[in-house]
C-alpha cells in the first residue's frame, strides 16, 4: 500500500495509559519509517510523555493538561480551557490526526469527536470500535473486547497510510535514560547490589486490584522462604496502600509508592528478579524488559494486554467467570480477582524464582 502524498505534519493521540503507549511503539516506528520527512507530534497524558519524550519517534510531545493523574479522572468540565487548548493546535494545521487508542464508549465517542473536530486535520484515523469512531475519515474496525492483542490494532491503523508493519519488537532504549535516582534509593534503603529484589505492584485500577490482604499473605511467606528484599511499587494516587501495607508488614519492605518516575520505575524492574503485579502499567515495562512476572489479570482484556504475546517470561493468572472481560473501573464483588488464591500465586512465584 502507497503512502499518503501530502502528509507533512501529523498528530499522534493516545490518551491511554503506559500500557496503551507502549504497545504502540511498533506501530510509531513503522509511521516514522513511512513518513519520515513529516514533523510528528504526539499528545497523551503526562505519565505516557515522561516515555514519550524520544526523537526517534516524535519531534514534539506535548502533554494533555485535561487529565488528574492523582485521581486518574479527565477534566473535560474546563471546557473554555479545553478549547484554547485545542484551538491552539488548531493553528498548527496538521494535515493527519491518529487516535491510538479503543473507544469505550458513547461518551468518549463524544469527547474525542470534539477533540478532532477542534483540531481541524482533513485526515482522521482510527478505531471504529463498535460503531463508535464516527467522526473518522479513516478507520479500521473494532469490537469492545477485541480479538488480537492491543499492539495489532496499531499497526493496522498505521498500516491504512501505507506503513510496513512486518517489524513487531519492542524498544526497551525507551528505559535506557536511567536518572540515577534509584540507585541512590536502594542504597539508603539498605540494599545492596547482590540482593535480590523482588518488586510488588499492588495498586492499579481499582476494579484491576487483587484483594491487598492477599497480596500481604504472599509478601509474607516470600519472607519467610526466600532471601530477598521486598520492594512496594507505585504511583502516587496508590499511596493509601502504602500506608496500609507499612501498618501490616513494617520495616519488613521497602516503599516505594509515589516516590519513582516511570524511568525510575523501569530502572527498578531492570534490577529485579521478579515482579508480581497486577494488570496495569508496569506489567508491561517489565514484560519488555523480559523481567520475570507473574500478572494477575481479573476483568480486564487479556487477549489484548496479554504479556505473555510480549514476553516468554511471563505467567498469567486468570479465572473465567461470567461478567469477565469489562471496562468497569470499580468493581463491587471483584469475583474474577478473589477467585485467585494467595496460594496459587506464591506456588507460582517461588517456581519463577527457581525455589
Amino acid at each position: 500500500m502507497n503512502t499518503i502524498k501530502g502528509i507533512r505534519k501529523i498528530l499522534v493521540i493516545n490518551l491511554g495509559g503506559i500500557g496503551d503507549f507502549l504497545l504502540s511503539t511498533p506501530s510509531l516506528r513503522a509511521l516514522k519509517k513511512a513518513y519520515p520527512e513529516a514533523y510528528i507530534a504526539f499528545m497523551g497524558v503526562s505519565r505516557t510523555c515522561e516515555i514519550a519524550n524520544n526523537p526517534a519517534y516524535f519531534d514534539r510531545v506535548i502533554p494533555f493538561p485535561f487529565y488528574d493523574e492523582k485521581k486518574r479522572k479527565f477534566l473535560f468540565s474546563k471546557f473554555l480551557q479545553l478549547a484554547k487548548f485545542l484551538f491552539a493546535l488548531r493553528k498548527e494545521k496538521f494535515d493527519l490526526a491518529i487516535n491510538m487508542r479503543t473507544i469505550v464508549s458513547f461518551l468518549g465517542a463524544l469527547r474525542m469527536a470534539y477533540i478532532f473536530w477542534a483540531i481541524g486535520s482533513p485526515y482522521r484515523l482510527g478505531r471504529n470500535t463498535e460503531g463508535r469512531g464516527f467522526f473518522l475519515n479513516m478507520k479500521i474496525p473494532e469490537s469492545d473486547a477485541g480479538d488480537k492483542l492491543e499492539m495489532d490494532y496499531d499497526l493496522t491503523t498505521v498500516e491504512l497510510l501505507g506503513a510496513d508493519i512486518s517489524d513487531r519488537s519492542f524498544d526497551a532504549g525507551l528505559f535506557g535514560q536511567d536518572t540515577g535516582k534509584l540507585a541512590s534509593i536502594l542504597e539508603k534503603e539498605g540494599i545492596k547490589g547482590s540482593d535480590r529484589i523482588i518488586v510488588v505492584n499492588p495498586g492499579g485500577m481499582i476494579s484491576r486490584r487483587w484483594p491487598l490482604e492477599n497480596f500481604i499473605k504472599v509478601i509474607e511467606e516470600l519472607l519467610k522462604r526466600v532471601p530477598c528484599k521486598i520492594v512496594i511499587m507505585g504511583g502516587v494516587q496508590e499511596l493509601g496502600i502504602s500506608a496500609r501495607l507499612k501498618l501490616r508488614l513494617g520495616p519488613n519492605i521497602v516503599d516505594l509508592i509515589g516516590r519513582l518516575s516511570i524511568l525510575d520505575s523501569a530502572a527498578l524492574l531492570k534490577r529485579s528478579q521478579l515482579l508480581i503485579t497486577n494488570d496495569t502499567g508496569p506489567m508491561h515495562i517489565a514484560a519488555i524488559l523480559r523481567t520475570p512476572i507473574v500478572a494477575i489479570f481479573g476483568g480486564g482484556y487479556l487477549t489484548r494486554f496479554d504479556p505473555r504475546k510480549i514476553s516468554n517470561n511471563a505467567i498469567v493468572l486468570v479465572k473465567n467467570v461470567d461478567c469477565a472481560p469489562c471496562a468497569k473501573a470499580q468493581c463491587a464483588s471483584l469475583k474474577c480477582l478473589k477467585e485467585i488464591s494467595p496460594e496459587e500465586v506464591l506456588k507460582v512465584a517461588l517456581r519463577m524464582l527457581g525455589e
